[in-house]
């Protein structure tokens, strides 16, 4: 039986080829599944970069994830909405902890803002379950 990495959740992806300069271990929020099946999710960040806080836009596109809420986390962090990447179901095996409430609704409040996400991606996010 072939692994399916479940939504709404938050995985651990070791060396992850999505951050720069250089792959690292990252948390990351899988929010849908896409046609092909394959993953979607967002980078959670501890903080809020300079030139992010310096735009709106952007800003806008960034979710309040609580640690409270979450037994992964150390300290509140946030999840960057403004950009979504695509997994492998390979990369998704260490799964960490599932989205609260709270932090679905900001996620999805944050997708709302996004000028930087396709309106079918938006669509397949804010109906995923």
């Amino acid at each position: 039986m072939k692994f399916v990495p479940s939504t709404w959740r938050i995985y651990l992806v070791e060396k992850c080829r999505h951050t720069r300069p250089v792959p690292k271990d990252k948390l990351v929020v899988i929010v849908c599944r896409d046609e092909d099946l394959t993953s979607l999710g967002f980078l959670i960040n501890s903080g809020i970069h300079r030139y992010i806080r310096n735009r709106p836009h952007l800003l806008a596109c960034q979710a309040l994830i609580e640690a409270s809420q979450h037994r992964c986390l150390n300290l509140d962090s946030y999840v960057d909405c403004a950009d979504l990447y695509r997994f492998e179901d390979a990369e998704l095996v260490d799964e960490r902890d599932l989205v609260s409430t709270n932090a679905k609704a900001e996620i999805k409040r944050a997708v709302m803002n996004s000028v930087t996400i396709t309106r079918h991606d938006k669509k397949l996010i804010l109906s995923s379950c």
